[in-house]
């Protein structure tokens, strides 16, 4: 099973009547939220495009979730650079 296109689903969330920052603000996300969700994982905005278009996350991204439809986490994901990241802003703010 492969993952919707990005266009497909974008198009399929406009056919519903709501634009795509539209959809993210009512959702209570910034504007760009649902387009960057359509090409990044992000679980909790795609359970809100998923809800728009009468599906489940895992039919529209079967690569970003396991067999229980759980959500995979990527490699990079931002929770595992946080800790990295805070060390090196740290590192940077006591250097100057």
């Amino acid at each position: 099973m492969t993952d919707w296109h990005p266009e497909d689903v974008k198009a399929a969330i406009r056919k519903t009547g709501i634009t795509l920052t539209k959809l993210s603000i009512e959702a209570g996300y910034e504007a760009s939220a649902v387009r960057k969700a359509i090409s990044v994982p992000w679980s909790q905005v795609e359970d809100i495009i998923a809800e728009r278009l009468g599906t489940n996350p895992w039919v529209i991204w079967p690569s970003r979730y396991d067999s229980f439809g759980n959500p995979l986490r990527a490699p990079g994901h931002k929770a595992d650079r946080s800790p990295r990241g805070a060390k090196n802003h740290q590192q940077k703010e006591n250097a100057a």
